[in-house]
């Protein structure tokens, strides 16, 4: 759920009357270009907050790690980092209040104002955030073409958008289409990059959206935190005493984990659908129901049962799987659209013949010690770019984002596979598989993406196979010594 927004939030940090007035004329005294800098010296003076806050000024600040490997990887592929979102719309259209309602989001987040590019004295790139909105929307009206020959269009302009070269370096992170199918159907394509824009952020913008067209542009409020204060927070944080000792702690419990061989041939991406079977009976419903008697989640149980299939694949007894955690860990970080996500390293131990039942518990506990790291960015402790998995493994209970217009019938499009592979890893030519399964309406399934150098679609098929058999070993006799073996 969003938090709530911001509107009354002072973003100037607290301090007492005479001191602020004090320094107010202090910098107001310095030339202008000098100004920002000051500004920039008197924050890192300050201790740095567990969590984020409000940044002062607002000039650039340093990306994110995460958004530093994207820029990289954009300057030697271009679209290499954009995502595509797609609705249909059904019921009659205002598109001034859809034009308004779109610029009035880009006003209301900084991530999707902002240009990401080098500092010019050669330090890290930086975020630089533009004061008005640029909506790049394009419209395209085939109300004219045959009904399968409209349908062949929108799948096509999908496709295009996700392919669509933005460039974070001029500020071009989103690209909007607008596709008129009737005089009361059309469809709304968003491509956006991956650099400012996460899966949480897909329900923000709807969300957000929604109230733009309905109440108007101003009715949308700055979000409490907006992401360049995360991004400013974050390069402090990991600066600081606190920060770094965690860093060292997370590093230290990852470290003798072998890391992950890049594959001879580098990366190419594939995808692959998979599902797991469930019904009255199987093997995953009853093997659900007992991690759930052990205190585990479903994700929980099944990681214990991937872990067991990597293990025997390896003939290893320590296996680390990559994933994905939302990386909003404060509330204030709910409403903003941003990348925040990052990738939580999970640890599990398997020496010791353990039962199933054990291993739940084992599991359980390096979850939890993974999750509580989340602050992290991946980047900073996979050093050098050495990541320790080579599988990354999901499961999503989000339900679907209620999202709805006045009069209009609103419906989400099937998009293009995503590109999580290379988002979660600081090396993608090391990872061979990243597994994303969503729990809903009763069944889990979802998209496999793997690397076409490092393993083939049977090998992929062949881990959730595994998954399924470990399950029905541990229901046979789940106190069982050996469950690896």
């Amino acid at each position: 759920m969003a938090a709530p927004t911001g509107a009354g939030v002072d973003r100037t940090p607290t301090t007492t009357a005479a001191a602020g007035t004090g320094v107010d004329r202090a910098l107001a005294a310095l030339p202008e270009a000098k100004r920002e800098l000051a500004r920039m010296l008197l924050a890192a003076r300050r201790p740095v907050p567990a969590r984020p806050a409000p940044r002062s000024g607002a000039g650039p600040v340093p990306a994110t790690a995460l958004q530093a490997r994207l820029l990289r990887r954009e300057q030697h592929r271009p679209g290499a980092g954009t995502g595509s979102h797609a609705v249909r719309l059904t019921g009659r259209l205002d598109h001034g209040r859809l034009r308004e309602a779109l610029t009035g989001v880009l006003a209301r987040h900084e991530a999707l104002r902002c240009r990401i590019s080098g500092a010019p004295d050669g330090a890290g790139p930086l975020l630089t955030v533009d004061d008005t909105p640029c909506l790049r929307l394009t419209r395209t009206d085939l109300t004219h073409h045959a009904e399968a020959a409209r349908r062949d269009a929108v799948r096509r302009q999908i496709t295009e958008s996700a392919g669509t070269a933005l460039s974070l370096e001029d500020g071009r992170t989103s690209w909007f289409r607008l596709l008129t199918l009737g005089l009361d159907e059309h469809v709304l394509v968003l491509a956006s990059h991956l650099a400012v824009f996460d899966g949480w952020s897909s329900g923000v913008f709807l969300t957000d959206l929604a109230a733009g067209y309905r109440d108007g542009p101003e009715a949308l409020a700055p979000p409490e935190l907006q992401f360049t204060d995360y991004a400013d927070w974050q390069r402090r944080w990991l600066a600081s005493p606190d920060g770094s000792a965690e860093l060292a702690r997370r590093r230290a419990g990852l470290a003798g984990a072998p890391a992950a061989p890049p594959a001879p041939g580098g990366f190419e991406r594939g995808h692959l659908p998979v599902r797991l079977g469930r019904g009255p009976g199987s093997p995953l419903d009853a093997g659900l129901a007992l991690g759930s008697a052990e205190g585990a989640t479903p994700f929980m149980t099944l990681l214990a049962a991937l872990a067991v299939v990597l293990a025997r694949r390896d003939g290893g007894t320590d296996v680390v799987v990559g994933t994905p955690a939302a990386g909003r860990f404060a509330t204030q970080l709910e409403g903003a659209v941003g990348q925040f996500t990052t990738v939580v390293p999970v640890r599990i131990g398997l020496s010791g013949r353990p039962s199933f039942a054990e291993l739940l518990h084992r599991t359980r506990a390096a979850v939890a010690e993974a999750l509580s790291h989340q602050r992290l960015p991946v980047d900073e402790v996979c050093t050098g770019g050495a990541q320790p998995y080579s599988v990354l493994f999901a499961l999503h209970n989000y339900p679907a984002v209620p999202f709805g217009l006045p009069g209009i019938e609103v419906s989400q499009l099937p998009g293009p596979p995503a590109r999580h592979l290379e988002l979660y890893s600081p090396d993608p030519a090391a990872t061979s598989a990243c597994i994303g399964l969503v729990e809903r309406d009763g069944e889990i399934g979802g998209t496999a993406e793997f690397n076409r150098r490092a393993t083939a679609p049977e090998d992929v098929t062949a881990l959730l196979g595994g998954v399924e058999d470990v399950l029905r070993r541990a229901l046979a006799s789940p106190s069982a010594p050996g469950i690896t073996l």
